[in-house]
């Protein structure tokens, strides 16, 4: 059997169009153009890592499918397992925020391309063969059931054929509501070795009960609580994630957390300055996937690399981090200290 390498990722890739000079979309009269989605922006990022990466999802044959596909490709990408069909680009409006004024985000996503996916226009066989590693997450379960569908089952082939699946929640309240997710989410669980998720998604979303007398608890104490209890519960390998502080729109601070069945750790905190904060859940799971690539039994390492992959990610326009190892391994060795590398 030829060796694994390839990692696939799957979800829907959109046009993004961005207020420029922090203005708001009522004010503006031009947007800045880009693409991304997160899947695709993980797919993107461990491309820039060194890592074999394919996209799948189903895009319409015009010139904005065109486009997303050419996006993907110059960043090395594969884009053999995407199909064509149906006529609608998702997009996305963003209006960045300054100072203490939130960032926005609008979609017009509704009937897009992926919505119409058949599980007949894929050959998991194919897909999958050589695959390690599958990544979806939540934002694919909410768009619709067919592509609701899709993502189960691709995660359930891949859980019966060895390759590792990982799952970002990516709860997202403009697409869904918490009761209309719960059974999606519950339905993934069982097939996936890495989540990457928060105390709330697991108490809320998948209704994994916090013992009495811990309420007001610290974050950390609640996560020690519940994440075991979700772990024993569908047999996952690890659960990650991230405690963020935000001061303003522009300085925030990170943190980076794994759980295992005996096992945690928290991270201490980055704090930084944010160019485009877009993404940057992304690019942690992008770092820890690489992480766990690299040593499936290391995690304390992944969830650094993880950090450190999103906090730089703050630092980059558009929806992917597109550093190398190399960028991102001198920015660990030197704690976050922005010197001219010569």
């Amino acid at each position: 059997m030829a060796k694994k390498e390839k990692i696939i990722t799957f979800g829907e890739i959109m046009l993004r169009l961005s207020t420029p000079d922090h203005q708001t979309i009522n004010q503006t009269h031009s947007y800045l153009a880009n693409y991304g989605g997160g899947e695709a922006n993980v797919a993107v990022a461990l491309s820039h890592m060194g890592h074999k990466t394919y996209f799948m999802s189903k895009l319409p044959p015009n010139q904005l499918g065109d486009g997303a596909i050419a996006h993907l490709m110059e960043h090395g990408v594969n884009t053999d397992y995407i199909v064509r069909g149906s006529t609608i680009l998702g997009i996305y409006f963003l209006e960045t925020g300054f100072g203490g004024r939130p960032s926005k985000v609008i979609y017009n996503r509704k009937h897009s391309a992926i919505t119409r996916i058949d599980l007949s226009e894929f050959d998991f066989d194919e897909v999958f063969c050589d695959a390690t590693w599958f990544h979806v997450s939540g934002i694919s379960l909410a768009l619709n059931e067919r592509v609701a569908k899709f993502a189960v089952e691709a995660a359930k082939y891949c859980h019966e054929h060895g390759v590792k699946v990982s799952f970002d929640f990516n709860y997202r309240a403009k697409l869904w509501t918490i009761e209309e997710a719960r059974p999606w989410y519950k339905k993934m669980m069982p097939y996936v070795d890495v989540v990457f998720a928060s105390f709330y998604d697991c108490n809320t979303i998948l209704e994994i009960p916090l013992d009495d007398g811990l309420e007001d608890k610290s974050m950390h104490e609640k996560r020690l609580n519940v994440f075991p209890k979700m772990i024993e519960k569908y047999g996952l390998s690890y659960v990650f994630g991230t405690d963020r502080v935000v001061y303003s729109s522009t300085d925030n601070s990170l943190a980076g957390y794994y759980y295992s069945k005996d096992t945690f750790e928290l991270t201490n905190p980055i704090r930084f300055m944010i160019y485009d904060r877009i993404g940057g859940g992304d690019a942690f799971a992008s770092g820890v996937i690489h992480g766990l690539l690299k040593d499936y039994n290391d995690p304390h390492y992944a969830v650094l690399y993880g950090l450190n992959t999103s906090v730089l990610k703050h630092t980059i326009y558009g929806d992917a981090c597109v550093l190398s190892c190399e960028d991102i391994e001198q920015f660990m060795a030197s704690n976050g200290t922005a010197e001219v590398q010569r």
